[in-house]
């Protein structure tokens, strides 16, 4: 698995998960109680410590195969993350502020974060969508390894591709 397909898939891991609900709860309480450096310092380190445990020890490549990791992997683009970390900026401020409404703003704001499959589809969404790199694609066939053939098929018209059609095989 790729380092940017482990960083993605990392962030649904339990422990992950677990360390940085911790971090926004501990912080926000410190933010609340006029504590501003101890509650950023716990902000940021306990998920840097999390990521870090998790890339280190985790068994990431079974994470991924599971529903969870599909779901990052195809819906967790940077703009959704952004938009996750724009939430939990919310939420501090909020705390800091004595603003349950803000806070709980951020935190409507974190979960549109994770719900990046339910956001509209624009011109960008096909940019979205990261196809399964282990599953083939539905229409095109790709002719036995040895057979001297390397282009795809595609059976609905029984012919190589529009821009191919001119070129010899090689021999």
């Amino acid at each position: 698995m790729r380092t940017a397909e482990r960083a993605l898939v990392h962030q649904v891991h339990p422990a992950k998960i677990g360390a940085d609900v911790a971090a926004s709860v501990v912080s926000n309480v410190l933010l609340w109680r006029a504590r501003p450096k101890a509650g950023i310092a716990v902000r940021v380190l306990l998920p840097l410590a999390g990521s870090a445990a998790v890339l280190r020890f985790a068994d990431l490549d079974a994470l991924a195969r599971t529903g969870r990791g599909r779901y990052v992997l195809a819906h967790m683009p940077p703009p959704a993350q952004a938009v996750r970390l724009a939430g939990d900026a919310l939420m501090g401020l909020g705390a800091y502020r004595h603003r349950p409404a803000l806070i709980a703003v951020g935190a409507a704001v974190v979960v549109a974060g994770w719900s990046h499959a339910a956001w509209p589809s624009g011109p960008g969404a096909a940019r979205r969508q990261r196809p399964d790199p282990g599953v083939p694609h539905p229409r095109r066939v790709m002719p036995p390894a040895g057979s001297g053939g390397g282009l795809p098929v595609y059976p609905e018209r029984g012919q190589r591709p529009r821009a191919l059609r001119n070129c010899r095989e090689a021999p």
